[in-house]
């Protein structure tokens, strides 16, 4: 029996959920997916610029796990990038220690401790005080009841705060449906098994 994935931490949830080649409709795409704790490795090693030591410290894994986590998203993304896949950014075994919000009207993005936002039952944007905003965690499929593994799976999520996002997970237009809850919930066509 294979021992259980242990949680790791997340700064806080990515902007979009879906990147896509363009001029490709979505019908004729398939996709890779990238879970949330291999976006977090590619945030601190390659974006960040963190060695792989400081960044498994930061995402509470010890340094080969890490290795192994950001091996894998090279891997997925350069998959995605020679076979004009789509990415989708979901699923995975974390845990968030922010949120980010997005307001709908001003376009505002800021982030939110965690606890803070389990606490509050309505969040306003605090540059202009609307109650329209786009939950970047639960874009994401984290549930707050999960908070221990977050591998999420709720429907929602769409469009990320006026940059080019994708579709929301109801629309199913990939072949061999991109509809799933979190982790392996369905084989989509064209994804390696491995």
């Amino acid at each position: 029996m294979a021992k259980p994935k242990k949680s790791r931490k997340v700064k806080y949830p990515p902007m979009a959920v879906y990147f896509k080649p363009q001029g490709i409709p979505m019908f004729h795409l398939q996709q890779v997916t990238l879970s949330i704790d291999e976006y977090e490795a590619i945030r601190l090693v390659d974006y960040e610029q963190h060695d792989q030591e400081e960044a498994a410290r930061m995402m509470a894994v010890s340094r080969p796990t890490c290795a192994r986590i950001v091996q894998s998203a090279h891997k997925k993304i350069a998959e995605a990038l020679t076979l004009a896949k789509a990415i989708r950014i979901e699923g995975g075994s974390y845990s968030l220690s922010a949120n980010r919000y997005c307001c709908s009207e001003c376009r505002h993005t800021w982030e939110a401790d965690i606890e803070k936002a389990l606490m509050q039952n309505e969040a306003l944007c605090p540059q202009c005080g609307s109650k329209e905003l786009l939950d970047l965690a639960g874009q994401a499929g984290w549930i707050p009841a999960l908070q221990g593994g977050g591998p999420g799976g709720r429907p929602g999520g769409g469009q990320g705060c006026g940059r080019r996002g994708g579709p929301g997970r109801n629309r199913g237009a990939t072949k061999g449906g991109a509809q799933g809850r979190g982790r392996g919930g369905g084989k989509r066509q064209g994804r390696s098994q491995g």
